[in-house]
């Protein structure tokens, strides 16, 4: 029987504090040896202003505390919309290397999580949902999906005394669609079918996979997995053969985090025409970059079809 410790908000990560009626802000990291003056640089942002945004008197930067660097946008605060239903987070979210945090607890319980965990000796926060097991350390930028590694882009942090974590990341993790609306700074999770999930899954397995390649590179790429998808050899959908494991991990991006990226306007155009139906490759079901595969099976074992930028595409 799973053991959910809800009320491991004992800890003082989670402690409740006075709502703060700031506003949102782009934080950074403090790593060893930073300074306001380098921040300043770093940034971009007066020193004096940095100091008085953080009401610091002593000019004294701990290792891994969060400093204000501006707030996000003049009298507005991020918001966080589920399902085009606004949250009301116990604190403000804020921005690091462009990626908004927002309360565990806030996030957790908008996406039904089926409990939350926290493991004092490692000082790891874990979510739950289904057959699915996130683990966040607080101060590392490497989370656990189940046992897999998954780089973040920024630190699990203490922020107002509650413990913050990367929106998008928790989302896409338990399957959700995540958009950014900068005009709004709003963040919107969608948790419904309604999305086109085949969309979603392609266009960022081929960012990841041919993110610096031509247009019709990224074509092709997309048009392997759809070959996957539609071979009695490998599972039946673009989700699942992106994630396939059957012989270990078939995409790298799968197995390292990489898959869960913002894709870019191209990468999204050639899912589009993917899935419209253009096809660059015939019937390949695999392709590799000749100049860093160190899989010799496929070169031994398959039909080189053609070469399409950087990668080889065989039948």
């Amino acid at each position: 029987m799973k053991k959910f410790i809800c009320s491991m908000l004992i800890a003082s990560t989670f402690l409740i504090s006075p709502i703060s009626h700031a506003e949102s802000f782009v934080m950074h990291t403090a790593k060893a040896g930073d300074s306001y003056s380098y921040i300043s640089n770093e940034f971009n942002v007066n020193i004096d202003t940095l100091k008085e945004l953080n009401q610091d008197k002593d000019n004294i930067i701990s290792e891994g505390s969060l400093v204000k660097i501006k707030p996000i946008s003049m009298n507005k605060t991020i918001t966080i919309k589920v399902n085009n239903e606004k949250l009301n987070p116990e604190q403000h979210p804020y921005i690091e290397n462009n990626r908004a945090f927002v309360p565990i607890r806030t996030i957790a319980n908008a996406l039904n999580a089926d409990g939350i965990i926290w493991e004092d000796s490692s000082k790891t926060a874990i979510l739950v949902q289904d057959k699915k097991t996130i683990r966040l350390t607080l101060g590392s930028n490497i989370a656990k999906i189940n046992d897999q590694d998954v780089k973040l882009d920024a630190p699990i942090s203490v922020y107002e005394g509650r413990t913050y974590v990367p929106i998008r990341f928790i989302s896409e993790a338990f399957d959700c669609n995540v958009a950014w609306d900068n005009d709004n700074k709003t963040v919107l999770v969608n948790t419904t079918d309604s999305y086109d999930e085949d969309l979603y899954w392609l266009s960022r397995i081929i960012h990841a996979e041919a993110t610096t390649q031509p247009l019709e590179g990224k074509i092709a790429v997309g048009n392997v997995i759809i070959n996957r998808k539609n071979s009695p050899n490998f599972p039946n959908t673009i989700k699942e053969v992106i994630f396939d494991t059957n012989y270990g991990y078939q995409y790298t991006p799968a197995k390292n985090g990489a898959i869960h990226n913002s894709p870019s306007t191209e990468s999204i155009k050639a899912a589009k025409l993917v899935l419209n139906g253009k096809n660059n490759i015939s019937g390949c079901l695999y392709f590799l970059n000749p100049r860093k595969s160190t899989n010799n099976w496929i070169v031994k074992n398959k039909t080189f079809y053609k070469r399409i930028g950087a990668h080889d595409f065989y039948r």
